[in-house]
């Protein structure tokens, strides 16, 4: 009780004023605060608040005998999904294989029913680990009010929120609990429920002082007794009254320390950063182009081809690849893959400024066009006088649409362009043959019983050719720079595994040619794109591989097809198959992509046929991209009854990811990005194989819809 009275000396002694005399800050700034875990709440309760319209939290917290590391993200303003792990340091987990203390993974999700209003508070449902063990499971409803200064909070909750050990004399940790699972989650409405509320008192703008009565019976609880419900240390609860303080130190940092129980400390740190694709940097803005007097009065006297050379040459000088150009005696056809901008409609406005500045007066119409795996994605025909009157925001976008065209394919506007006085052949760069990158790749085996985190770090040189129109030679090595995959505890669940044997492979620290491939891409009659690819595609496959996609409805749906024939790699040689492996494996698909609600770059993809093992079945993945970043998540489920391993036997392969540019780690706005993705326990179940380069669509920017509602991008490059 000492720190509690401390705690109200110092309110005491804070020069306070009238509840009417506050002037609040703006309901979303600040960012709502967290719990001691992941999502937002007051210590162990949650509130009826979720985390803005893509934003995220990443957290770290403690509060004996958990420890939590997670992450929240909010969607729309009313949507938070969370997850974390939690260390319980109570319960060895593996005994004699020095794991450690027990890690459990956890998600949930928060859904706002009512926004707040002056008449109404706001109210929302949730459920957290309600999936896999359930251990901590809990669902709830919960009803947030401000007033004046104070946010008060009250709901009804169930699982471990009404007290109960959700964990079961099952065991929980074996999967054997009927609360395990989703059955929890769709369990009785009627079960028990508890009740549990609590206040935050925003001090200031930096300071809030939050207190709560919560509904938790800590001695039933995962930690305080084991899987099997009983007893490991004596209930250190003296109190469901949880008192602490929350600060803000900076724009995006927290701090949170609380008097748990009436008996322990417990604190948190964490960081709520808005996905932004500038990062903290902030970007330089790249100088405009001025073509210089010399260069200009060259382009003047010279004939259509070398025009066209002298504007690859000049695109190219400023960062683009696989250029190329055309002209006649009226027009410009430029092509190009965008390797600097994230946004297509910056890339076409750099090109035309560059065409703009540097073409005589008797080129009055521009064709440009975007590429993107060396097939052109977007293409775009306008009037010279045109574009300059939009770039010079002299005509908005609708009057600039009037008379130019943006299309997802480049045929008719080739035709066009062909039939021109003096039309050309394409210019190409001397050096469009070849690129290269080096990158770092981490691999994490997790919650394996020889430890919870093993890691193997490489890295990755890869060098890509092109000797001709649409071809690719594909190149990559790995070498080994740290490697935890040696002591990883998991051997093959089948005798013809086709993932389950990948420590075979990962174990391994010498030298690796991961991929060499040579894919080709074809165009087809009804502009349809096929690609077929032959080689080693990772390090446990070769073979071969067909694909054929077509986009419709300028980008935002798409339809295609995809099969793969492969066999086994040797573990030791690079190019050499397994001997003691003989089987052929093969996938066969259907994709089919969508794009749910283009303005909030909300899309899907749905995968149906065989999978890698000759299990049949359906992958979906769902995901929202916004600026330039990606959340995503896939499930996939099959007919497993081939499969002889129990673990492989009604499993699902499922995980979540997200993409973000490289350009939040620079001062200059890159093309690219790095992805991060956790998948569930390694299955042979829904597997696919890697592909030198992929048809099938996996963000929406690189299509006609997404150019044209960002066109505005064009102006001031």
């Amino acid at each position: 009780m000492r720190l509690i009275f401390f705690f109200a000396s110092i309110l005491l002694c804070y020069p306070c004023r009238p509840v009417h005399a506050f002037r609040l800050p703006e309901r979303l700034d600040p960012i709502p605060q967290s719990s001691l875990q992941s999502y937002t709440g007051i210590w162990d309760m949650p509130t009826a608040r979720v985390m803005p319209d893509w934003h995220m939290r990443v957290k770290a917290g403690h509060s004996y005998p958990y420890s939590y590391y997670g992450v929240a993200l909010g969607f729309w303003d009313r949507l938070e999904f969370h997850g974390q792990f939690t260390r319980v340091s109570t319960i060895t987990a593996f005994p004699g294989y020095g794991y450690g203390a027990y890690k459990d993974r956890a998600a949930g999700a928060r859904l706002v029913l009512l926004k707040e209003s002056d008449s109404w508070p706001q109210v929302a449902v949730g459920a957290f680990d309600a999936t896999g063990t359930a251990l901590f499971g809990q669902r709830y409803i919960v009803a947030s009010k401000m007033l004046g200064p104070f946010d008060f909070t009250l709901g009804l909750g169930q699982g471990v929120l009404a007290g109960e050990f959700v964990g079961g004399k099952s065991g929980a940790v074996v999967g054997s609990n009927p609360d395990s699972g989703l059955n929890f989650l769709f369990s009785s409405p009627w079960r028990r429920t508890g009740f549990f509320g609590g206040v935050e008192w925003r001090i200031t703008p930096r300071l809030e002082l939050s207190a709560e009565y919560s509904s938790l019976d800590y001695g039933k609880m995962f930690g305080f007794v084991d899987s099997q419900g009983e007893r490991i240390k004596e209930d250190d609860s003296r109190t469901n009254i949880n008192i602490g303080l929350k600060y803000r130190v900076a724009s995006y940092l927290n701090t949170h320390l609380a008097y748990m129980r009436g008996r322990e400390l417990s604190w948190s740190l964490n960081f709520d950063l808005p996905l932004d694709p500038q990062g903290i940097l902030g970007w330089e803005r790249k100088k405009a182009y001025r073509a210089m007097e010399k260069s200009r009065w060259k382009a003047y006297e010279s004939g259509n081809d070398e025009l066209a050379r002298m504007v690859v040459r000049e695109i190219k000088g400023d960062g683009f690849s696989e250029v190329a150009a055309a002209c006649s005696d009226h027009s410009l056809w430029i092509e190009a893959e965008n390797t600097i901008y994230l946004s297509p409609a910056r890339a076409l406005g750099r090109m035309a400024s560059i065409a703009d500045q540097l073409c005589p007066s008797r080129i009055d119409t521009f064709y440009l066009n975007l590429k993107r795996h060396g097939q052109i994605i977007d293409s775009l025909r306008c009037s010279r006088a045109d574009l300059r009157s939009f770039l010079e925001s002299r005509m908005d976008e609708d009057g600039f649409f009037r008379f130019a065209e943006l299309d997802l394919y480049p045929r008719r506007h080739w035709r066009e362009f062909s039939r021109e006085a003096g039309a050309g052949g394409l210019q190409e760069g001397s050096d469009n043959w070849y690129s290269w990158e080096l990158m770092p790749r981490v691999r994490t085996f997790l919650n394996n019983r020889a430890g919870f985190f093993k890691h193997k770090v490489v890295l990755q040189p890869r060098l890509n050719l092109y000797p001709w129109s649409g071809a690719l030679i594909a190149g990559e090595a790995e070498f080994t720079l740290y490697n935890q995959y040696d002591e990883v505890i998991y051997a093959p669940l089948e005798r013809d595994a086709v993932r389950t044997d990948l420590t075979l492979y990962e174990r391994r620290s010498d030298p690796r040619i991961s991929v060499l491939a040579f894919d080709q891409l074809f165009e087809m009659p009804w502009n349809i794109q096929f690609r077929a690819a032959a080689g080693m595609f990772e390090s446990a496959y070769a073979g071969l591989g067909v694909e054929a996609f077509r986009y419709l409805a300028d980008g935002l749906l798409g339809i295609g097809f995809e099969s793969e024939v492969v066999k086994k790699r040797a573990l030791g040689d690079n190019f050499r198959l397994r001997s003691d492996v003989d089987t052929t494996f093969y996938t066969c698909f259907l994709n089919t992509y969508a794009q749910l609600w283009p303005d909030q770059g909300l899309e899907a993809g749905l995968k149906i046929g065989r999978f890698l093992a000759g299990d049949v079945g359906a992958r979906i993945d769902i995901r929202r991209s916004f600026k330039y970043f990606t959340i995503g998540a896939w499930y996939t489920r099959t007919d497993t009854s081939i499969f002889s391993s129990p673990k492989n036997k009604n499993a699902t392969e499922k995980g979540v990811y997200i993409r973000i540019p490289f350009s939040i780690f620079s001062k200059h706005e890159r093309r690219g990005h790095f992805v991060y993705g956790i998948t569930s326990f390694t299955k042979d179940q829904g597997q696919t194989v890697r592909q030198p380069r992929r048809l099938y669509p996996m963000d929406p920017w690189d299509s006609p819809y997404y150019t044209r509602k960002h066109f505005d991008d064009m102006r001031g490059m």
